[in-house]
């Protein structure tokens, strides 16, 4: 901690922020920088690596961080955070500040309990709320396709900024799930639990509040997974990105980064409004195949690449080109060549899996498009249908089988 004494607290936050921009746009010439910005964060690797039962590369550079943080208390929020250094420069040209939240107990503490025990049932409840995520989370705005969009990417830290220039460093000192996790590092290599308890009053409390914060976290997951679930097995509509895990654990993993958002070349990634999958896939991304003639390229798989908890699995090239977004049906009561208005075979020539082809009745003696298993529902031929308002041929939830 030498180094840390001898440079300017203030220098090493701006060097750090600074770091973090680059990281994220990314201006650097690999695409996967975003998800080891992440990836920097112990409390998104701990508790990504527990409900995915694996750890991954990016785990490095996080126990690093733990490690530090357990002889530095909260060294990551007063050197290395950008969302702290964004949030302390706030407080100070902010409004006139109250200390009432002083006296608050330390929920970041509980928020980490909670959402670690949740991810030991494998749906990790409030990772969305570690400070890279919500950092990160603008930088997709230039890929937003609607003011809905635009409102979603921005809103946490939106509402961190303008919390913190009215009531000052409420979150960073009281609610942040990260904070909470290094104070706990911190006391637990100090063992301040055996200095400070000196009665067993005290220590029974925090017991049962760690208790019930840890109780809470697996009864939320439980519920969530069902849930997530459930919608998806109701919903016509509702597709996520290649490589998506299966839906009660996706929302859950997911940390609404917005990675993919900003990775996605054809601009057809979008934060759910919460209409597709409910308030449990609040913000998560969806696919909507709704503008320009855009689909999910053959030739791209960048949002695989960019995720930082495994909501979504690495792939390459080739196994993303196997992945089943969803299933495009055709509806020949819409169709034009199904009706003999047209002799059209937009969505056959379209499709870059091969999928489609245009099948000849001699009963009926009329034409209609057939969809083989070679589609993914990459929605190429969902764009170009010309049919208005309704699409002939749409891709819809795939249902388990």
């Amino acid at each position: 901690m030498t180094f840390l004494r001898r440079v300017p607290r203030r220098v090493i936050q701006l060097t750090c922020f600074v770091g973090a921009v680059v990281l994220i746009w990314p201006v650097l010439p690999w695409a996967i920088e975003p998800r080891f910005f992440q990836q920097a964060s112990p409390f998104v690797v701990l508790s990504s690596s527990i409900a995915a039962r694996s750890i991954g590369v990016g785990a490095i550079l996080a126990l690093i961080v733990a490690v530090a943080s357990s002889f530095k208390k909260r060294l990551f929020c007063l050197y290395l955070c950008p969302t702290g250094f964004l949030l302390e420069n706030t407080s100070r040209t902010g409004l006139r500040k109250t200390s009432w939240w002083s006296k608050c107990p330390p929920i970041g503490r509980y928020v980490a309990i909670l959402t670690l025990v949740g991810a030991a049932f494998g749906y990790p409840v409030l990772l969305w709320m570690d400070p890279l995520c919500i950092f990160s989370s603008p930088f997709a705005v230039n890929k937003a396709t609607n003011p809905v969009s635009v409102i979603l990417v921005c809103l946490g830290l939106g509402v961190l900024v303008g919390a913190t220039f009215v009531f000052g460093m409420l979150w960073c000192v009281r609610i942040c799930p990260l904070s909470g996790l290094q104070d706990m590092l911190f006391a637990a290599r100090k063992a301040l639990w055996t200095k400070l308890t000196a009665s067993a009053s005290p220590r029974f409390r925090v017991a049962r509040r760690v208790f019930f914060a840890g109780g809470a976290g697996a009864l939320l997951a439980v519920w969530a997974r069902r849930a997530g679930a459930a919608r998806y097995r109701k919903s016509d509509t509702l597709l996520r990105p290649p490589g998506a895990v299966p839906e009660d654990r996706f929302t859950g993993l997911c940390i609404r980064c917005n990675n993919c958002v900003h990775a996605c070349p054809t601009k057809v990634i979008h934060p759910d409004t919460g209409h597709e999958a409910g308030l449990a896939g609040f913000a998560a991304p969806i696919i909507r195949f709704d503008r320009d003639y855009k689909y999910c390229l053959e030739t791209c798989n960048a949002c695989t690449q960019v995720c930082p908890t495994g909501a979504l699995t690495l792939l390459d090239l080739q196994q993303k080109n196997k992945y089943i977004i969803g299933e495009a049906l055709v509806d020949n009561d819409v169709c034009l060549t199904a009706l003999g208005k047209k002799e059209c075979d937009a969505c056959k020539l379209a499709c870059p899996y091969d999928a489609v082809k245009i099948t000849w009745d001699e009963e009926q003696y009329n034409a209609y498009p057939v969809v083989n298993d070679k589609c993914i529902g990459c929605g190429a031929c969902e764009v170009v249908c010309p049919t208005t308002p309704v699409k002939a041929i749409r891709v819809w939830t795939q249902k388990p089988s």
